[in-house]
């Protein structure tokens, strides 16, 4: 009886410091919201962070529709991304570069899922809208982290901005056309304005040079779209 009770009493501490904590994360985490996510979960580094990583590859496998692994991926990008800005406030800047990559990977696998659910003919009008705002959301992050970050991280936070976003502005154009696309690349351009000179044109330098590229480049697809879909809680 008394070892029931002992464990009892153990396990009712335990908890209440759970819960003790919780509201200094919070405290921590309110102001950083990307979309629906607010928290990005268990961070890299952390021994129980492959966890995480089988959660998203069970979610992934047992949900069944382009549309949906579409959403999926995003939320994941999401909590990627408020992941990259909380490793930057505990100073583990070369553990947020290296998570850059795996932010990139979840968003293009949103968008090759999207474009895929396009094709199977369902109505993805409110995905692509959710894209677009969840990724200027994205930017914003990651743009107050790039302006902070050691010089040697920054160009891990470069690629996904400009990769993340080239990606999302041809989805707009082939999916709802090229007015709609250069419109999404205005209220980037808006955003980026708020940026340092250097930063933004190094950026806006990097967007056209891919434009560029994506013009004089053959239309094929990569047999690559869809690897961070495919591999939804991997970890670099």
């Amino acid at each position: 009886m008394r070892k029931k009770v002992s464990v009892l009493l153990a396990s009712l501490l335990l908890v209440s410091l759970a819960f003790a904590t919780t509201p200094v994360w919070a405290q921590e985490e309110e102001d950083v919201a990307i979309g629906e996510v607010t928290d990005p979960g268990t961070l890299p580094g952390s021994p129980f962070y492959f966890m995480k990583t089988w959660g998203r590859a069970a979610s992934s496998f047992f949900t069944f529709n382009n549309q949906e692994k579409a959403e999926l991926a995003l939320r994941f990008a999401n909590e990627d991304a408020l992941a990259i800005n909380a490793l930057c406030e505990n100073g583990q800047y070369e553990l947020a570069e290296r998570h850059c990559e795996r932010f990139q990977e979840q968003f293009q696998g949103a968008l090759w899922r999207m474009e895929r659910a396009q094709e199977e003919g369902r109505d993805i009008e409110e995905l692509v809208e959710k894209l677009k705002d969840n990724q200027l959301r994205q930017q914003q992050v990651l743009a107050g982290l790039l302006e902070t970050v050691p010089e040697q991280a920054q160009e891990g936070f470069l690629n996904a901005m400009v990769n993340s976003s080239f990606g999302l502005q041809n989805a707009v154009g082939k999916i709802q056309g090229q007015q709609q696309m250069e419109q999404f690349q205005d209220k980037l351009n808006l955003q980026l304005g708020n940026m340092g000179e250097e930063t933004r044109l190094q950026i806006q330098e990097r967007l056209e040079a891919k434009h560029q590229a994506a013009d004089e480049a053959p239309d094929t697809e990569s047999p690559q779209q869809g690897h961070g879909q495919q591999n939804a809680g991997g970890n670099k």
